[in-house]
């Protein structure tokens, strides 16, 4: 299976000294699911900030299907779709008009059919014109998700996706996750559970202290 996202010798130190990530190389493989594994302070968020491109690394590459993410950042940030941790978006807007906004941002025609699609899988079209405040923290995480889908990413990276959420609210964002790895669409996900990556992920990869730790198949 080829790579979709190649990360080679990858470091972070911050201004302060403190040093995020260590000569960190990874491939991840077109079409699964990677769970990232570590405690608070591991080093994921900083990874997956660099990968997208929202923070600069030290040393380093960063490649998105070909494109490498400071020299040719446009194509490659175009190709992912980001779910941050923090719930932040406009709590004043409709579900439909936040989610339509984030297709435009990245200078995609609008394409009613599309978000409506997004929007059904996600179990939203009931909630398209409910304004964001009006949504539980589940539907709300269920929302940053079709924004991260509204300009067809191929890779989608979910920052702990199901903190703060019930179980019965992981179950169903677990759901969500293998229709989009069923649709083709590559996705790496960070999580303190380890139940939780055992459940969803092809492969596990293990980060304390800004290091990989391991990295394997989970066993079927």
């Amino acid at each position: 299976m080829s790579s979709i996202i190649s990360v080679s010798h990858l470091s972070k130190t911050y201004g302060s000294g403190f040093t995020a990530l260590k000569d960190v190389s990874l491939d991840i493989r077109r079409g699964e699911i990677f769970a990232l594994l570590g405690p608070n302070g591991a080093g994921k968020t900083t990874l997956i900030s660099i990968i997208c491109g929202i923070a600069n690394p030290s040393t380093g590459k960063v490649t998105v299907d070909g494109h490498d993410i400071n020299t040719d950042y446009r194509a490659a940030r175009a190709l992912i779709g980001l779910v941050p941790q923090e719930l932040h978006t406009d709590a004043f807007e409709t579900v439909w008009a936040t989610v339509t906004f984030s297709r435009g941002l990245f200078g995609k025609p609008k394409n009613p059919a599309l978000i409506e699609k997004v929007l059904k899988d996600l179990s939203l079209w009931d909630k398209k014109d409910n304004r964001i405040i009006e949504l539980s923290g589940g539907m709300k995480r269920r929302v940053m998700i079709a924004k991260a889908l509204s300009h067809e990413p191929q890779i989608l990276f979910l920052d702990e996706p199901t903190a703060g959420v019930d179980v019965e609210l992981r179950k169903g964002m677990w759901e969500v996750i293998g229709k989009l790895r069923d649709a083709g669409v590559t996705v790496i996900l960070t999580t303190h559970y380890i139940e939780e990556a055992e459940q969803m992920a092809d492969r596990i990869g293990g980060i304390n202290t800004g290091e990989i730790i391991l990295i394997e198949e989970k066993s079927t």
